[in-house]
């Protein structure tokens, strides 16, 4: 089974149009004969939005499986990725892939099955990055171009030997196995960060039941015009929050 783990915060517009075009992408990655609905499960987390976000999502009609995952408050980036991550490492098994991506459209769900073929092939940690060669953004501002170019070279820096160049995007595909192995150590303080620095989290606690050789990233478009809505990222928190979990992780890393 692909799981597909879609935190969302007042997607209203964005949230139904995405599954549409995952259920497009799925029904085009897979055989005409092969049995509806297709194996590919969509966990919404609607992380207490104030809009037609819940509703949106239940009124999709696709080829795939869909389940909608609710916090009566909203609660962060965090708690909506870890709720998702509990319910597909409860619901799923071994031979399953999981990926996550934002709700608000400026990842394209295309990626998901180029990186499902990186999985296929025995990799465990697969990254859509925009720093890998042909990667790209468009309609980033200048500011956020420097934020994001400059937590890669932090990265980098503190990390150079983890294979990645892109650890703040959140569109990524991991095995199960690899995830849960993440859990298993960390249990409910897998992901303690603040805000979108989060995202780090994730990646470099799970990097660390991986071998480099499976570890992969693929280039892609971020189009951040075609976002729907406001950004939600809180632009010094999450930079608190990044220099906080790095000074942390080197403490890890060295025991």
């Amino acid at each position: 089974m692909i799981y597909i783990l879609l935190p969302a915060y007042n997607e209203g517009e964005n949230i139904r149009p995405l599954l549409e075009s995952i259920a497009h992408e799925a029904r085009a990655y897979f055989p005409e004969d092969v049995q509806t609905p297709l194996p590919v499960h969509a966990v919404v987390v609607d992380d207490g939005s104030a809009d037609a976000t819940a509703e949106r999502t239940r009124e999709f009609l696709g080829p795939i499986q869909l389940t909608l995952l609710q916090h009566r408050q909203n609660r962060g980036l965090a708690a909506a990725l870890f709720t998702g991550i509990e319910y597909i490492l409860e619901h799923g098994c071994e031979e399953d892939w999981i990926f996550t991506l934002d709700a608000d459209q400026t990842h394209h769900p295309r990626y998901i099955f180029q990186l499902a073929d990186q999985l296929k092939a025995g990799r465990e940690v697969v990254v859509a990055s925009r720093f890998a060669p042909g990667g790209r953004e468009y309609g980033v501002s200048l500011w956020r171009k420097l934020l994001s170019h400059g937590a890669r070279r932090v990265y980098h820096l503190c990390f150079p030997k983890l294979p990645l160049r892109d650890f703040s995007c959140g569109f990524r595909g991991f095995s199960y196995s690899a995830l849960k192995a993440a859990r298993d150590q960390w249990g409910e303080h897998l992901l303690e960060s603040e805000g979108f620095s989060c995202t780090g989290e994730l990646m470099l606690k799970t990097l660390a039941h991986v071998s480099p050789e499976r570890v992969a990233e693929i280039p892609f478009e971020l189009h951040y015009e075609q976002k729907g809505g406001a950004s939600k990222m809180p632009t010094f928190q999450t930079i608190w929050g990044t220099l906080k979990l790095i000074a942390k992780a080197r403490k890890w890393l060295r025991s």
